[in-house]
């Protein structure tokens, strides 16, 4: 069973409704939905998350702890999914292109030029 399976079963053995858990926690209809459909994308930061399921939890007469625990194991394990999925993206390679190296180069390049012309116009003079 899922985490939000698990809980919507416990509210309907209560016999509660989500508008009715909406009032009491202050907790938009959405976000309840959210956690019944295991929709945690859809939930704002993780913190209000946990304030979320605490109050729903105390609603319902769960164990907070155990609620807020089951969800961060729950958490987890979708960031880990994530994580696999993006496993097999390249990761792009470092450019091997310098622009400081670039300028260097054209420095020296430039410097040269102009000891040779100094040099050159030497030896006309002379």
């Amino acid at each position: 069973m899922k985490f939000g399976e698990s809980l919507r079963k416990e509210r309907e053995l209560r016999g509660m409704t989500l508008e009715e858990i909406s009032q009491y926690t202050k907790v938009h209809i959405r976000f309840l939905e959210a956690i019944e459909n295991d929709d945690l994308s859809t939930l704002p930061a993780k913190a209000f998350a946990k304030g979320f399921l605490r109050s729903y939890a105390r609603m319902v007469g769960l164990d907070e702890g155990l609620v807020i625990t089951n969800f961060e194991y729950c958490h987890h394990a979708m960031q880990t999914d994530r994580v696999d999925e993006n496993v097999h993206h390249t990761v792009p390679e470092p450019s091997r292109h310098h622009p400081l190296l670039y300028a260097i180069v054209f420095a020296i390049l430039l410097l040269l030029a102009i000891i040779i012309s100094i040099y050159q116009g030497y030896l006309h003079i002379n």
